[in-house]
């Protein structure tokens, strides 16, 4: 295995027409690919890819987004405690590597919602949240953590849970954001973004190398030279050629120890 693309979504919809044949370039690559579920549908489907398909793994779990009353999947209202049972079970499988992606998502939440029912929805994705953090010290299986313009709140949240392991995917904050996680012993992931943005420059040259992974978020967030274009998972390198540039550290170098970073992720599933 040469790289590993530690957040994508190989079964969403934009991959319908050709999911094969992508997954078939990801395969030649020797490119792992670790696909995330948002809500319970997604989860089953991700597994499903893992265990049809070498070097991949799935996360399964709720997004922030979603957690809106008694509405928690992208594809319409269901019941919250069926849908918790059932990811319970499916969390312990042998190719589930983390819980999520979940976290805080207050980015979407400041526009046309009244006070009210804004206040209402942050508690209850706080309380969903919190389940998915339970679930994963329970299982000791690391959190693959959604966080938008809710940083502190969500380091507030963790800070709580001394047991907790995880990976704040698609990193976007400062460095004093950056720090806090560091200090709880999380990693942080990069996507496409770093490639035509400079503002994580300074982040991503002060946060250790062990602590660093990179991803595709696939597919979203296509790098240069494809920005603009479908992502797919073997972009991850151009990432990782970023991340080396970024911290003047030779390719090589950088490419193993973000493998290996990844490969630590995963755990002895690997």
């Amino acid at each position: 295995m040469n790289l590993i693309d530690i957040h994508a979504h190989l079964d969403f919809k934009d991959y319908d027409a050709d999911r094969a044949a992508v997954i078939q370039r990801t395969r030649e690559a020797e490119c792992g690919v670790i696909n995330v579920g948002v809500d319970l549908a997604t989860s089953k489907a991700v597994i499903k890819l893992a265990e049809e398909n070498d070097l991949m793994w799935a996360t399964v779990g709720f997004h922030p987004i979603d957690c809106q009353g008694d509405a928690l999947t992208m594809g319409g209202v269901v019941e919250f405690e069926n849908d918790w049972r059932e990811l319970e079970k499916l969390a312990a499988h042998d190719k589930v590597v983390a819980i999520g992606e979940c976290g805080l998502d207050y980015y979407r939440l400041e526009r046309n919602i009244k006070s009210q029912t804004l206040d209402k929805i942050k508690e209850r994705q706080i309380e969903i949240f919190e389940k998915q953090i339970e679930l994963a010290v329970r299982l000791d299986k690391p959190l693959m953590l959604h966080v938008r313009d809710a940083y502190n709140e969500v380091w507030e949240i963790l800070k709580r849970f001394s047991m907790v392991r995880g990976n704040v995917h698609c990193f976007t904050g400062d460095w004093e954001q950056a720090q806090k996680f560091l200090d709880l012993g999380l990693t942080l992931s990069f996507t496409g973004i770093i490639t035509f943005a400079n503002q994580y420059d300074e982040v991503l040259a002060r946060v250790p190398l062990d602590k660093i992974m990179a991803e595709t978020d696939s597919p979203l967030l296509a790098p240069a030279p494809y920005r603009g274009q479908r992502n797919e998972p073997l972009y991850v390198a151009e990432v990782v050629k970023k991340i080396a540039e970024i911290k003047d550290l030779p390719l090589p170098e950088v490419a193993a120890a973000l493998l290996n970073n990844a490969i630590a992720f995963i755990g002895d599933l690997c």
